[in-house]
C-alpha cells in the first residue's frame, strides 16, 4: 500500500471585512470565496478556516496591556508530484 504525500499551504484571510448592511456579508463571503477558488485553480484542495493570534507589546500609550491580535488563515492541500 502506498502512502499519498501531501504538500499544504496556509493563506491569510482578509484582516477587516466591515458589515454594516446585509449585503456587505455576501462581499464578505465572496472575499473568502475568491480566495478558495483562486488556490483551487492551481491544484489546491481546501480544507479549513483556522485562526491565531499574535501578541505585541505594548507601545508607550497602551500601558502594560500587550496588542492581541486574531487572523484567519485558510488551509489547503494538494498530493506531492
Amino acid at each position: 500500500m502506498t502512502e499519498k504525500k501531501y504538500e499544504y499551504r496556509c493563506v491569510a484571510g482578509p484582516t477587516v471585512i466591515a458589515v454594516k448592511k446585509p449585503e456587505d456579508r455576501a462581499k464578505a463571503v465572496a472575499e473568502y470565496q475568491n480566495i478558495i477558488n483562486r488556490e483551487a485553480a492551481e491544484g489546491w484542495e481546501f480544507i479549513c478556516i483556522d485562526e491565531f493570534e499574535t501578541s505585541e507589546p505594548p507601545g508607550c500609550l497602551q500601558g502594560n496591556k500587550p496588542i492581541l491580535t486574531v487572523f484567519k488563515m485558510l488551509v489547503f492541500k494538494r498530493a506531492k508530484g
